[in-house]
C-alpha cells in the first residue's frame, strides 16, 4: 500500500485532509532519512525550517528519488527545493514554485515568514513577500495601483527582512518606493481587506496531486521527457553513496520518524546505542577486534589469494600484515610499543602483542562508514537493546534537566569526572587509558569523554551496565 507524508506548517496550519495523508511538522535536515519509505511512496513538501535548525539538503531528497519514492514540492521549502531539483526528478507544483523554476522570483527569503510554534497553530507574523507580490497584482487589477508602482514597493520591500514584512508597514516606505502616501495607504487597506494567499493555493493543490498518483511527467533517468513540462529531464546514473550521505542514513538509523520535540536534544537513535557500548560495555574491546581482524582478513583474501592461507581471521590478519610490509615476523618490533599498556609490552609473546597493534591501528578504507557493519551485526543482541534503553533513559534525564534549568547543557559538563569515570569503568590507569579508548574505536581517552557528556548523567547515578555485554544473537521464534 502506498504511503503518503506531507511536511506542513504556517502554510496551511487548519489543514484537515484525507486520513491517507500523514502531516508532520516543517520538514529540517534528516528528517526525509527516518521515514520508512519505499518504492512508490509519495512525500510533499511544503514547509521547512532553515533559520533555527539545518534545512532539508538536496542530497536526502536526490536518495529518495533514487529509491523509486514521489516527491513533490510547493509554496515554500518546497518550491524552493522542486526548483533546484525538477531536473532531477522533483515534482514542482503550483505558481511560486513556477516563478522560481522561470527566475521571476530568485530570492529565498521571499517564501519566508516568521510565524508562532505549533501550539499557537504557527500564527503568522509577518507576510512572505511571494503572497504579497500575488497580492499587489490583485490590487493592479482593480485600479488600486499601477504597476509601476507595485513594482518599486516590491523591491523596496526586498530590503526588509523577512520577518518585518507585512501590509501595515506599507505607508512607512513614502521614500524607499518614491510613492505618495496615499496611494500607499489605499494599498494598504485594499491588501488588509483582500490578502492573496498565494502559498495556500499552491499547497492545496500540491496535496491534490499527491493523491493522483502518475499526474506528474515521468522525470526519471531515461525517460521519454514531456513537452511543456518545465525544464528538460537530465540523465542520471544511481546517485553516489558519498560519505555524507551514509553519515546521514546512519544519523537517522533507529530514530523515530518524527521527532516533534527535537529540543533540546534530537532523540536517540542507534548510534547512540553503540556510542552506549563503545564507552561502557565490558565486551566491546574484544568484539571491536575480532571484527577488525575479520575485515582484515577478508581484505586478505580479496587481494593475496595466497594458497593455504589460514583458517582463522586473526592468523590470517597476521598474514596479510606481512604481505602488506607493515611489519616482518623476524624484524624489529619495538615500534610496537606505542600500541600497547604497560603489561602488554612485558609480554613477551611477540604474535599477540602484532595481533593487538593490528586491531588496534586498523582503520577501514577512506568512504566507508566503519559503524554501519557493526551496526549490522549488534543490532538483535540483547546487549544492543539495553545500550538502547541507556540511550533513551539518559535523553529523558537530560531533557528533564533543561526543562528544569533552560541554562542547562551536557556540553558545559567539566570533562575530568567524566575521564576518571571511564578509567575506573576500563579498569585502567591513567598512563594506559589511550591505549584503552582505542579497543573501543575511539582515537584517546579525550575523545571518548567528550562522547560520554551526554550518557554521565545517568552513569554517574548508577545505570545498570552489565547487560550492554551480551552480544549472542538470538534466533528469531518459529511458530
Amino acid at each position: 500500500m502506498t504511503q503518503m507524508y506531507l511536511f506542513l506548517g504556517p502554510t496551511l496550519p487548519d489543514f484537515d485532509g484525507p486520513a491517507d495523508i500523514r502531516v508532520l511538522p516543517p520538514v529540517v535536515a534528516g528528517d526525509l532519512m527516518r521515514l520508512p519509505l519505499r518504492a512508490g511512496d509519495v512525500v510533499g513538501i511544503v514547509d521547512g525550517y532553515f533559520h533555527q535548525q539545518l534545512s532539508v539538503r538536496h542530497k536526502e531528497i536526490l536518495a529518495l528519488m533514487d529509491r523509486g519514492v514521489r516527491v513533490l514540492g510547493s509554496s515554500s521549502m518546497g518550491a524552493l527545493r522542486a526548483a533546484e531539483l525538477d531536473v532531477f526528478g522533483m515534482h514542482g507544483v503550483g505558481q511560486v514554485y513556477e516563478g522560481y523554476r522561470d527566475g521571476r522570483t530568485d530570492g529565498d527569503d521571499e517564501v519566508a515568514l516568521r510565524h508562532g510554534p505549533p501550539e499557537s497553530g504557527y500564527r503568522a507574523m509577518s507576510v512572505p513577500l511571494v503572497n504579497m507580490r500575488a497580492t499587489f497584482a490583485a490590487a493592479q487589477r482593480a485600479g488600486v495601483c499601477g504597476r509601476e508602482s507595485a513594482d518599486r514597493i516590491i523591491e523596496a520591500l526586498r530590503s526588509v527582512p523577512y520577518a518585518q514584512r507585512t501590509y501595515r508597514m506599507l505607508p512607512s516606505l513614502v521614500d524607499e518606493a518614491a510613492c505618495s502616501r496615499q496611494e500607499l495607504a489605499e494599498l494598504e487597506a485594499f491588501c488588509v481587506r483582500n490578502p492573496v494567499d498565494a502559498k495556500r493555493a499552491d499547497a492545496l493543490e500540491l496535496i491534490e496531486r499527491m493523491r493522483r498518483p502518475g499526474a506528474e511527467p515521468d522525470r526519471r533517468p531515461g525517460a521519454e521527457p514531456v513537452l511543456g513540462a518545465g525544464p528538460e529531464p537530465v540523465l542520471r546514473e544511481a546517485i553516489n553513496r558519498t560519505v555524507h550521505l551514509v553519515d546521514w542514513e546512519l544519523a537517522a538509523r533507529g530514530r523515530p520518524d518524527t521527532d516533534p520535540d527535537m529540543a533540546p536534544y534530537p532523540a536517540p537513535g542507534d548510534l547512540d546505542a553503540h556510542r552506549v557500548l563503545q564507552l561502557f560495555s565490558a565486551a566491546y574491546p574484544a568484539f571491536l577486534h575480532e571484527e577488525r581482524l575479520r575485515w582484515i582478513a577478508e581484505e586478505c583474501a580479496e587481494t593475496c589469494g595466497t594458497p593455504g592461507a589460514p583458517d582463522t581471521d586473526a592468523a590470517a590478519a597476521l598474514a596479510h600484515g606481512g604481505h602488506r610490509g607493515v611489519f616482518e615476523a623476524d624484524g624489529d618490533l619495538g615500534f610496537l610499543d606505542d600500541w600497547l599498556t604497560a603489561s602488554e609490552r612485558a609480554d613477551g609473546v611477540a604474535q599477540e602483542r602484532t595481533r593487538l597493534f593490528l586491531a588496534r591501528s586498523f582503520r577501514i578504507r577512506p568512504g566507508v562508514a566503519w559503524e554501519e557493519p557493526l551496526l549490522d551485526r549488534l543490532q538483535h543482541t540483547p546487549g544492543f537493546a539495553h545500550a538502547t534503553a541507556i540511550a533513551r533513559a539518559s535523553h529523558e534525564v537530560e531533557s528533564e534537566r533543561v526543562r528544569r534549568d533552560a541554562a542547562y547543557s551536557h556540553a558545559l559538563l567539566p570533562l575530568e569526572p567524566i575521564r576518571q569515570l571511564l578509567i575506573g569503568l576500563w579498569a585502567s590507569t591513567e598512563q594506559d587509558a589511550d591505549i584503552h579508548a582505542l579497543d573501543r574505536g575511539f582515537a584517546s581517552l579525550a575523545e571518548a569523554a567528550e562522547a560520554a557528556r551526554p550518557f554521565y548523567l545517568l552513569v554517574h547515578c548508577g545505570a545498570d551496565l552489565g547487560e550492554l555485554s551480551d552480544f549472542s544473537v538470538k534466533a528469531p521464534a518459529v511458530a
